[in-house]
């Protein structure tokens, strides 16, 4: 009897997998914080102890920077955020600097002394914050790092960076003295000869990347598919949605590593979306044998969206795996169930 439940598993498990391993490309929006908003409050505090607490109509300017200490390109952009800070003699009382950092057990690299051009005036204090839960990601809607935020001093955000390139320094530099209103020679539009994080033009590339990811992944080339996406993330890189497609895609080719790093940070919003994340990161856990992690998450992407049969496929995959004939056999009748009946989402 035993041995008919495993054969009948078995064919169960490749008729789901016929159904479910084609993937869909979602039409991926942007869900970040963008020039003109409203710069969010919050208060957290630092590495040292101290609280910062932002609120609107103080009258400075603040400039938040997203780092990870565990890549290059953050430490190559605190560098640069040091270089432009020891410019700034005697702005203490109208700057605010917060460094949001992921990893507190390594933030040597991102210590900052305050300026102290003159024993008379003190100098912009840099506080350092710790946000091992991604809360602040979560508010600002950050993916990517480094990413540099500035307000002006009416709480409006003037300015995005995300990502490190040639021009980052210039672009920050230039953008802050514009926010203090400090006087410049160069054109703060023209520095670096740099975009917003996502406009029009930028858009109208990120539409034309997924295209031609969707084309590819029809042909079944999904590593090309995978390529475009990423193309698409470089111009959009706090896009949660987008995260969310590259993750299912590296999936769907058994790379859930990668999919794992493409997902770290993502703070997804909302039902379907959280239900979404926890499905791929479930997912990604099964092909990397973390199997109670990933039976963990799916469970929880099911409470959160119970009609979502790809969840309830993924979870009888984990009890197949970790040879649970019965409750693999119960899943993946439910995971059927949904889907003749039209209810999967």
């Amino acid at each position: 009897m035993k041995m008919k439940c495993k054969k009948a598993v078995i064919v169960i498990s490749v008729i789901m997998i016929s159904l479910f391993l084609p993937v869909r490309t979602a039409k991926c929006s942007g869900r970040r914080i963008s020039i003109g908003n409203q710069m969010p409050e919050f208060t957290a505090s630092d590495v040292s102890g101290n609280l910062f607490e932002y609120k609107h109509g103080n009258g400075k300017v603040l400039m938040a920077v997203f780092l990870s200490s565990r890549q290059d390109n953050s430490t190559q952009a605190a560098t640069d955020i040091k270089g432009i800070m020891s410019k700034l003699a005697g702005q203490a009382k109208r700057l605010s600097v917060v460094v949001v950092v992921n990893d507190p057990n390594n933030q040597t690299i991102f210590r900052f002394k305050p300026n102290e051009p003159d024993p008379n005036e003190p100098g912009v204090v840099v506080h350092v914050v710790a946000d091992t839960e991604y809360k602040l990601w979560g508010k600002f809607g950050i993916i990517a790092t480094p990413t540099v935020i500035i307000s002006d001093t009416n709480d409006t955000v003037l300015w995005v960076q995300a990502g490190h390139g040639y021009d980052f320094a210039p672009v920050v530099r230039t953008r802050l003295n514009q926010a203090l209103g400090i006087s410049q020679e160069i054109d703060p539009n023209e520095a670096g000869h740099v975009r917003t994080v996502i406009n029009a033009t930028d858009a109208a590339r990120v539409k034309r990347h997924l295209q031609m990811a969707k084309m590819l992944q029809k042909k079944g080339r999904i590593e090309s598919a995978i390529t475009q996406m990423k193309k698409a993330r470089e111009l959009d890189p706090n896009s949660v949605e987008l995260a969310l497609e590259i993750g299912n895609l590296l999936c769907s080719i058994g790379q859930g590593k990668s999919a794992l790093e493409i997902l770290e940070g993502v703070q997804a919003r909302g039902h379907i979306e959280k239900s979404k994340l926890l499905l791929i990161t479930g997912w990604a856990n099964r092909q990397m044998g973390n199997f109670e992690e990933s039976e963990k998450l799916l469970l929880g992407a099911i409470r959160l969206n119970p009609k979502s049969g790809r969840a309830f496929f993924e979870l009888g995959q984990v009890h197949q795996a970790k040879g649970e004939v019965e409750k693999a056999m119960l899943t993946y009748y439910r995971a059927l169930t949904l889907v003749f009946g039209k209810e999967s989402n």
